[in-house]
């Protein structure tokens, strides 16, 4: 009797630790997505805006799941930034904007987990000092702006002048290393961080 105790607990603990370690542990979902690669000059003529800017605070988050496989169809993400300089419409230093980026978490009972765009997008973090290329959409609510591209709207600040030519993927804010995101990173530099 003892051992059929002892075999349920040792099986409960590990169903336990596998369900635990599911929730906190958030598996990545990272399409290999088929996107379109901008150069910087179709990027600014794209943007209705074109800001230095910080994270403020997500907002709110959509995910909507296929009923029957529990798999994303949508993921959107809200969040606030502020405007700290304007390179391009009509917007003032010091404003909130509401950006959409097509990321979210969520939980179900099998884990948690997180679904980004393509292989590339890193969400926008609290640390980091932003020059952001917005697309005003009339599809979003009102006021609301998606990064053109996903990651090729998005440049993180260098944090001195001397690391402009350090490109890790931690330094251009991305999940893996990327060429054309490179390339179009040393454009927006040369153009817009000196």
């Amino acid at each position: 009797m003892k051992k059929w105790i002892m075999a349920g607990a040792i099986a409960v603990m590990g169903v336990s630790i596998f369900f635990g370690y599911k929730h906190l542990n958030a598996q990545e979902l990272r399409p290999d997505a088929d996107y379109h690669n901008y150069s910087l000059s179709e990027i600014e003529s794209l943007a209705t805006v074109i800001v230095e800017a910080d994270w403020e605070e997500e907002t709110n988050s959509i995910v909507k799941l296929d009923q029957k496989d529990k798999y994303p169809l949508e993921t959107r993400t809200f969040s606030n930034i502020k405007v700290k300089k304007v390179y391009k419409g009509e917007v003032k230093e010091g404003q909130e904007l509401n950006v959409v980026e097509y990321y979210a978490k969520w939980r179900d009972v099998a884990g948690a987990y997180v679904k980004y765009p393509n292989e590339l997008y890193q969400p926008l973090k609290s640390d980091k000092n932003y020059l952001l290329f917005l697309y005003q959409s009339p599809e979003e609510p009102s006021g609301s702006y998606e990064i053109i591209g996903n990651h090729q709207g998005k440049y993180v600040y260098p944090e001195t002048q001397s690391n402009m030519s350090i490109q890790s993927t931690s330094d251009l804010d991305i999940a893996e290393k990327d060429e054309h995101y490179s390339a179009l990173y040393n454009e927006v530099s040369e153009k817009y961080f000196k």
